[in-house]
């Protein structure tokens, strides 16, 4: 498979390869299946959540709330 820059992308990724002192191949190709599975987790948490509502299966407000608050709390 091929993927192609501009030079200008090209001229950046070598940047963030050398300032990262990786090959910048190697940056795209980790860089891009890191987005693949982020985007498959995701996606699989989408699915949970649809099919938890889709049985009814909902956090009131209130509690959701109090759920964030306690996240955040110090």
């Amino acid at each position: 498979m091929e993927v192609r820059f501009t030079p200008e992308e090209e001229a950046r990724l070598a940047e963030i390869a050398t300032q990262e002192g990786v090959n910048p191949t190697e940056l795209v190709k980790s860089a891009a299946l890191r987005l693949l599975e982020d985007d498959a987790h995701f996606r699989t948490g989408v699915r949970k959540g649809i099919e938890q509502a889709d049985r009814g299966e909902f956090v009131e407000e209130e509690e959701m709330d109090a759920r964030v608050k306690r996240m955040f709390r110090p």
